[in-house]
């Protein structure tokens, strides 16, 4: 990989490469060897990206791949809080370069008209002393200009909603800024975003599917609470807060 200067005055470093196994995996070693608060991978094309739960995550060229390392002095519980804060962070720089406003499927999914144009996998390791560090890798589909046919229905592209491409350097500049100027402001809660999150975020109101004991469950999405957990509502009436995992649409 090589040093990118990107943003005049920003001290934490970028490492690009045109193609990475994974973003994530490279930025962890670096965690591990001192790499600083803010320092950034990035990619245009992953051979080894990885989703939630061990999944592989489809990186054809004509993405935008992104992790960024912050080392937060809150704890790992509100720590697990800033993949949101990367989705907020995906959104800005998307409606900044392209004008376009995703939506946000709970937790951190990125929907334009419906369909998938962003992922994020956040990853952490912690010390006995409580420091670590967190990792929050996004996918986004940029420039893409086709998905294998298992994806068409339920993936886009930026390029393919607009038919307009742009230069992944100025994409991954104003990505970089936002997550600086999101984590800036996030403080242990989140709470400076969270009315934010809620205008974006198109689950509550509707029925989802969740992962309960070995199948899916139907339930039904009430509210995104302070602290970004998904408020459910079980068939029975009995209403509890979702903090983590997947939600599928209900057909």
């Amino acid at each position: 990989m090589r040093e990118l200067k990107l943003i005049e005055g920003r001290k934490a470093p970028i490492y690009f490469a045109e193609s990475i196994g994974s973003t994530n995996t490279r930025l962890k070693e670096l965690a591990r060897q001192g790499a600083p608060h803010g320092a950034v991978a990035a990619a245009l094309e992953q051979t080894g990206g990885r989703g939630r739960l061990g999944r592989s995550f489809v990186s054809p060229p004509g993405g935008l791949y992104l992790s960024i390392l912050w080392r937060p002095d809150f704890s790992p519980e509100k720590a697990a809080r800033l993949s949101c804060a990367g989705a907020l962070a995906a959104c800005a720089a998307i409606e900044e370069v392209w004008g376009l406003s995703p939506d946000i499927k709970w937790p951190n999914d990125l929907l334009v008209n419906g369909k998938k144009i962003s992922g994020i996998l956040t990853e952490a390791a912690w010390q006995g002393d409580g420091r670590g560090f967190v990792i929050v890798g996004t996918g986004i589909n940029a420039n893409t200009e086709s998905f294998p046919p298992p994806l068409q229905s339920i993936a886009s592209s930026l390029y393919l909603e607009t038919g307009r491409r742009t230069e992944p350097e100025k994409l991954m500049a104003a990505f970089i800024s936002r997550l600086d100027s999101v984590y800036g402001a996030w403080g242990e809660e989140g709470a400076a975003f969270i009315e934010e999150y809620r205008r974006r975020c198109l689950t509550p109101g509707r029925d989802i599917l969740i992962d309960h004991e070995g199948r899916r469950a139907r339930v039904h999405a009430l509210s995104v609470e302070e602290d970004y957990s998904l408020l459910i509502r079980w068939s029975d009436g009995r209403v509890e807060k979702k903090s983590f995992g997947e939600i599928f649409p209900a057909v």
